[in-house]
């Protein structure tokens, strides 16, 4: 069965929290949203759920051996609710979470897509006239050229710009697909590109709010990192993150765990040792979490401001290259004549 995505899995607990607020047992919680729910995954997964408990296995164990399509964070979020008779809270945790991550998800894209799309845009353009209108152009002032020459030069110029779309997909469908190139693929990323302040804030974020709501609710520190220190997908962060986790095993305080890592910035250092010597560590995550969100914020703003008059600029000179050749041929082909 595949993964929820973010809407389905805010559309899942949503409903068992209503439910179950209304006070229905866990049966009937997911028989109703079974029966109600019109999405073929989510009422597969009740039926699995209602069966598993109808055969007396506990729910909080059926979401964990279904924790890769809800999502390990949220099963273990929802885990903690369970067994300390706090799920309200905890599915609250959830949806505030899965919405954070939706507008976080959606700034992103909405600043992306434009340059993207018009950079795309002028890579088939630039085709098309090489491939036909230059050639049409070419011989326009000569012998001129059959309709059916000009119709056959024109659907080799689509099935050009075609070709090159399909193989800019298809490079990336061949990076992200397989797990090794996809992971390393994301180092380049982090590491080498300007993107990289982008993907690390992402990262970073959303390490450190799932990490405030795994602890607050109830669920112990090391658990807690290692659920959240599966949110990352880079290298360096999971072997930092990996080291936090030995240091937390073997007895270490929280602060010299994060320090040990070298991963995190000096901001996020000095408030988890404020917030361990305070007992309020949960309160900790969250600042650091908000101040990664802050960052990630500002350092979105400064790329687009950079990228789209860069954009612009290239797409710029992409049209002066095509203009200066249209009238160099115009030009020649002028002359040519006498």
């Amino acid at each position: 069965m595949k993964p929820l995505t973010l809407s389905e899995k805010k559309q899942f607990f949503s409903s068992i929290e209503s439910l179950y607020t209304a006070g229905f047992s866990y049966t009937d919680v997911f028989k109703t949203i079974e029966t109600s729910s019109t999405n073929t995954k989510i009422k597969n997964l009740c039926r699995i759920f209602r069966n598993g408990i109808d055969s007396g296995m506990p729910v909080s164990e059926l979401m964990i051996q279904h924790k890769d399509i809800v999502s390990p964070q949220y099963a273990m979020l929802f885990c903690a609710g369970d067994k300390s008779g706090r799920l309200e809270d905890s599915i609250a945790r959830i949806k505030e979470d899965i919405q954070r991550t939706e507008m976080l998800k959606s700034r992103l894209i909405a600043s992306l897509t434009y340059p993207t799309l018009l950079f795309l845009g002028s890579i088939g353009v630039l085709i098309f006239c090489h491939s036909f209108f230059f050639k049409v152009f070419d011989v326009m002032y000569t012998t001129g050229m059959c309709p059916a020459t000009k119709f056959a030069l024109f659907i080799t110029a689509i099935f050009k710009v075609v070709l090159a779309y399909g193989l800019i997909f298809f490079a990336v469908y061949y990076f992200v697909s397989d797990k090794k190139r996809y992971e390393k693929l994301i180092d380049y990323l982090t590491e080498k590109t300007f993107l990289a302040p982008i993907v690390n804030g992402v990262y970073f974020t959303n390490f450190f709010y799932m990490l405030a709501s795994c602890y607050e609710a109830g669920i112990p520190i090391v658990d807690a990192v290692d659920q959240a220190a599966s949110l990352f997908k880079n290298k360096r962060c999971i072997l930092g993150s990996m080291k936090t986790i030995s240091m937390l095993k073997n007895g270490s305080d929280v602060s010299s765990a994060f320090v040990s890592s070298e991963i995190y910035s000096p901001y996020a250092v000095s408030q988890i040792s404020v917030g361990e010597k305070t007992g309020r560590l949960g309160n900790a995550f969250k600042d650091i979490a908000q101040d990664y969100e802050n960052k990630l914020k500002d350092t979105l703003n400064i790329i687009m401001a950079w990228l789209q008059p860069a954009t612009i600029v290239i797409v710029g000179l992409i049209v002066a290259y095509i203009a200066i050749t249209f009238y160099k041929r115009l030009y020649g082909s002028m002359f040519n004549m006498f």
